[in-house]
């Protein structure tokens, strides 16, 4: 239980992160003198969830079957730190990117790490398939998306309907799993997953309105990295406590 906490809260902060490195990539000029706070936020965020980091891999190391994940956690935040610090508030487009799905992998990560610690039930053989389905588009469609900032027009139409083709298949997916997980008893979680699987194609819709909000970009890149961790968690668990 306690592995599990700290794993989730860990997952919890780097939400945040990426959350707040959102913000700062699509509307810094915009934030004006909010800037200095949420690079503070994402600073501090950052910090506690390095260290949280450390903590589940010792916490881990009593667990066989969670140390693979448990290292390569480290590894990346490890690598994360190092990047951000080589490449300061303004870095290139490659370090952003890395920056950008390397937070959100992390996220992920740390999700399946506390949903694996967890004493719950473990799923059956098709809600475990449906919840790694779900995982890889929710994935792809994180990584489209992020292409689609990186490389911008001149492969746009291309990355924006993959993106879009993924996300919704993900999100049904994910609504799938929710309902798989309501109908064994688990309420909570299963509407948990109903409703990031709900939130990120919502999001999708509202920042292809014509000049959207910040907080709607930054929504729509969270709600996106939101079911991936909700989805996540829910293989963990599904894989069984070790």
């Amino acid at each position: 239980m306690r592995t599990e906490r700290i794993a989730g809260l860990a997952a919890f902060l780097t939400l945040v992160v990426v959350a707040a490195s959102a913000a700062i990539r699509l509307a810094a000029e915009a934030l004006g003198d909010d800037l200095v706070r949420v690079r503070g936020v994402h600073r501090i965020a950052a910090s506690l969830a390095a260290i949280l980091v450390i903590a589940v891999f010792v916490a881990a190391l009593r667990h066989r079957r969670s140390r693979p994940a448990a290292s390569a956690a480290l590894v990346l935040m490890l690598a994360l730190s190092a990047v951000g610090w080589a490449t300061g508030t303004q870095p290139p487009p490659a370090a952003a990117l890395f920056n950008q799905l390397g937070g959100v992998a992390l996220a992920a990560l740390l999700a399946w790490l506390a949903g694996r610690a967890s004493t719950g039930p473990s799923g059956t053989e098709v809600d475990r398939s449906l919840a790694m389905t779900a995982l890889l588009f929710a994935a792809m469609q994180i990584v489209f998306g992020a292409l689609l900032v990186l490389l911008g027009p001149p492969l746009a139409i291309a990355l924006v309907v993959a993106h879009a083709v993924l996300g919704l298949t993900a999100a049904a997916g994910g609504a799938a799993l929710g309902v798989s997980v309501w109908r064994t008893g688990d309420g909570r979680r299963g509407a948990g997953l109903l409703l990031c699987a709900a939130l990120a194609p919502l999001a999708g819709v509202a920042v292809v309105l014509p000049a959207p909000a910040i907080a709607i970009q930054v929504g729509h890149a969270a709600a996106g990295a939101l079911l991936l961790v909700a989805v996540a968690h829910a293989h963990g668990r599904m894989a069984g406590f070790d």
